[in-house]
């Protein structure tokens, strides 16, 4: 539905307000009701025991850059910034990019959806190796609306929301949290959040991964965004 919603808009650019207004609702909604399909699929996956994780090498900045490429409009519509800092965490990695992105993803895109100005800072900092492991903490901080200390706990819980008002304002399932605590569970780390009402939260998970054999000064993507 989304794909035939955005066909609509190309090749009838003609179309009255009114008329986008409704060919761009349906295509946003088409997209979060895909959305939520693929986070209960996900989530039945993991709860089934069914989800596996892949083991492969991977360059830390492509992860970085699809984040970034994939939130840049959103981003824009309210003037937010990007900031990245990846600390002294080596560039090639052995594990999951793939989930790693969805992971950072689902944190990016709350603090996007979250944040009305202001810059948001993604994060990944070498916590402790030991051998071949090392364990990463992956972070994304917000300049957004905070969450009450009473309220914390509970976000990591699918389905959950601060409250029902912030299920009416800033729309979600509650999914996407609870998908990145399981996720960072079954890369041998967790997930959790600092936050202050009023001045923004810090959303971060940790993975175990291992040093990858990629060749060094070598990408796989290029184009840092640094800014929206």
């Amino acid at each position: 539905i989304a794909g035939l919603a955005k066909t609509i808009k190309q090749e009838a650019p003609n179309l009255s307000n009114g008329a986008q207004n409704r060919v761009n609702l349906i295509e946003s909604t088409a997209k979060r009701l895909g959305n939520l399909v693929n986070d209960i699929l996900d989530i039945s996956k993991i709860e089934a025991g069914k989800l596996t994780l892949e083991n492969v090498d991977f360059h830390l900045d492509a992860i970085f850059d699809h984040i970034t490429s994939m939130l840049r409009e959103q981003a824009k519509e309210k003037e937010l910034t990007f900031e990245i800092d990846l600390d002294s965490v080596p560039e090639w990695l052995r594990g999951d990019p793939t989930r790693i992105r969805q992971a950072l993803l689902n944190l990016g895109t709350n603090a996007v959806k979250f944040s009305e100005q202001g810059g948001i800072s993604l994060r990944a900092t070498k916590i402790q190796e030991q051998g071949d492991e090392i364990l990463v903490r992956f972070e994304v901080q917000d300049c957004g609306i905070g969450i009450e200390p009473n309220k914390l706990s509970s976000l990591f819980q699918a389905f959950e929301q601060i409250d029902a008002s912030t299920t009416r304002k800033f729309g979600g399932t509650g999914l996407g949290l609870a998908i990145t605590r399981y996720l960072a569970d079954m890369m041998g780390g967790e997930a959790g959040v600092e936050s202050e009402l009023g001045k923004g939260s810090a959303f971060w998970f940790t993975a175990k991964l291992t040093r990858g054999l990629g060749i060094p000064g070598v990408r796989e993507t290029t184009n840092r965004i640094t800014d929206a």
